[in-house]
C-alpha cells in the first residue's frame, strides 16, 4: 500500500459524511460477496459502484478546495477517513486470497494548473487492484473533471485491471491541446506481466495509442516515460522470461494529430538493441540492418518467446569507436557475435553477425561502461 506523510486533520466531519457511509456499505458488501464466491476473478458490477462513489466523494471535497490548496492535505484527510472506516488491507491474512472488498490509498497531486486523482478498488486477483484516474482543471471558480480513465467493462476479453505507475500531462502543443499518458502494469503478484501504455488527447474519450508489452518487473517504478505534444518515449525491462538476463526496451512514438508512428530508438544500449532487433519481425528490423544479407541471420536467430540470454561484456572495437561487439547465447545453444554501430545517443544499426568473434574488435578499457 502506498504511504503518505501524516497530516493531522479533524476527523469529526467524517462521522456525518454520507459519501463515506455509502462507500463503506458498498465495499463491505463486496467483501462479503467475495467470501461466498472464492472462485471469482476479475471485476463485478459493484466494483463500478465503488469507483463512482470514491470519485464522487473526492469531487464533493474538491467543491470547497481552493485553487492554490495543498493536495497532500486533502489526500491525507481522505486516507485517514478510509483507514478509520476499516477499508484498507493492513495484513496479508485479512485479504487472502484476494483484495476483493478492500481499497488502496487515494492519491491527489498537482500538475501545473491541473489536479490528478487516483483511486484503487481490490478485485479477485491475488495482489490485485483496479486503478482509476481523473484529471481536474480550475474553471469558473471551481475544480471540474475534464478527463477520466476507468475500466467498467468486466468481460474476460476486455477487462485489464492494472496498477497505475504514472499519469503524465504534456505541455500544450502548437494548437494549445495537451496529451495524457498513463503507464500501468497488470494486476497481480507477478514478475513477468503486461505493461500498458496509453495516450489520449486531453478531453477526448478515446485513446490515440493503446499498447502493451511483456515486462520484467525489476524496479520501482517498473516503467518510466515522458510525453510531449508530439513525442512519447517509455522504457522498461523486458525478456528473461525463462532463463538468462532481461534487457531494457524503449518504445518511442511521434504523434501528429491522430497519427501515431513508432520510430527509433528501440533500445538504450547496444546489447539491448540486439535483443530487440532479434525479437522484431524482419519487416521492422530491416530498416536498421546495414546489409540485406543479415536477413538470413535474422530468420535463423529470430525469437518471440521473451526469454533472456547470457551476454558477454560488450566490446568496443578499437578501429571505430562507434562499433561494438555483443557476444551472447541461450542456455546450451552456441554463442553468436553481433557487430552493432552505436549512433549516439541511442540509435543503432546492425552491421554484421557471425558465430566467431569479430577480429577487428578487442577488449578495451571501456567495455564495462555499456553494461547496466
Amino acid at each position: 500500500m502506498r504511504r503518505l506523510a501524516l497530516i493531522l486533520l479533524p476527523l469529526c466531519v467524517f462521522g456525518q459524511d454520507a459519501h463515506l457511509a455509502a462507500i463503506r456499505d458498498t465495499v463491505l458488501g463486496i467483501r462479503q460477496y467475495a467470501n461466498k464466491h472464492q472462485q471469482l476473478r476479475g471485476g463485478i458490477p459493484q466494483i463500478t459502484t465503488a469507483k463512482h462513489e470514491l470519485r464522487d466523494w473526492i469531487e464533493a471535497r474538491l467543491a470547497g478546495f481552493p485553487r492554490d490548496g495543498n493536495p497532500a492535505a486533502i489526500a491525507e484527510s481522505l486516507h485517514i477517513a478510509l483507514r478509520d472506516a476499516g477499508l484498507f488491507c493492513n495484513n496479508d491474512s485479512d485479504c487472502f486470497p484476494t483484495s476483493f472488498g478492500y481499497l488502496d490509498e487515494i492519491q491527489i497531486e498537482r500538475r501545473g494548473d491541473f489536479l490528478i486523482a487516483e483511486t484503487a478498488v481490490g478485485v479477485g486477483i491475488r495482489c490485485g487492484y483496479d486503478y482509476s484516474a481523473y484529471i481536474y482543471q480550475w474553471n469558473n471558480g471551481k475544480w471540474q473533471r475534464i478527463w477520466e480513465n476507468e475500466q467498467d467493462d468486466y468481460s474476460p476479453s476486455t477487462y485489464l485491471p492494472q496498477l497505475l505507475h504514472a499519469v503524465e500531462i504534456s505541455d500544450p502543443g502548437p494548437d494549445g491541446s495537451r496529451l495524457v499518458l498513463t503507464l500501468g502494469t497488470q494486476a497481480g503478484c507477478l514478475t513477468f506481466k503486461d505493461v500498458y501504455y496509453r495516450v489520449w488527447r486531453l478531453g477526448a474519450p478515446t485513446p490515440l495509442l493503446d499498447k502493451h508489452d511483456l515486462l520484467y518487473d525489476e524496479g520501482d517504478p517498473p516503467v518510466a516515460g515522458t510525453i510531449q505534444p508530439q513525442d512519447l518515449r517509455i522504457e522498461f525491462s523486458a525478456g528473461g522470461g525463462g532463463y538468462g538476463y532481461p534487457h531494457k526496451a524503449v518504445r518511442h512514438f511521434e504523434i501528429h494529430g491522430t497519427e501515431v508512428k513508432q520510430v527509433d530508438p528501440i533500445a538504450p544500449k547496444p546489447r539491448d538493441f540486439v535483443e530487440e532487433w532479434l525479437a522484431a519481425p524482419w519487416s521492422a528490423s530491416a530498416a536498421t540492418a546495414e546489409s540485406p544479407a543479415l536477413q538470413q541471420w535474422h530468420q535463423k536467430l529470430h525469437r518471440d518467446d521473451d526469454e533472456g540470454d547470457f551476454p558477454d561484456d560488450p566490446v568496443n572495437c578499437a578501429n571505430d569507436p562507434e562499433l561494438w561487439q555483443i557476444g551472447t547465447h541461450l542456455q546450451d545453444e552456441p554463442k553468436h557475435y553481433f557487430l552493432v554501430r552505436w549512433h549516439r545517443p541511442d540509435r543503432f544499426t546492425m552491421v554484421e553477425i557471425g558465430d566467431q568473434p569479430i577480429e577487428a574488435c578487442i577488449q578495451a578499457g571501456s567495455t564495462h561502461a555499456e553494461r547496466r
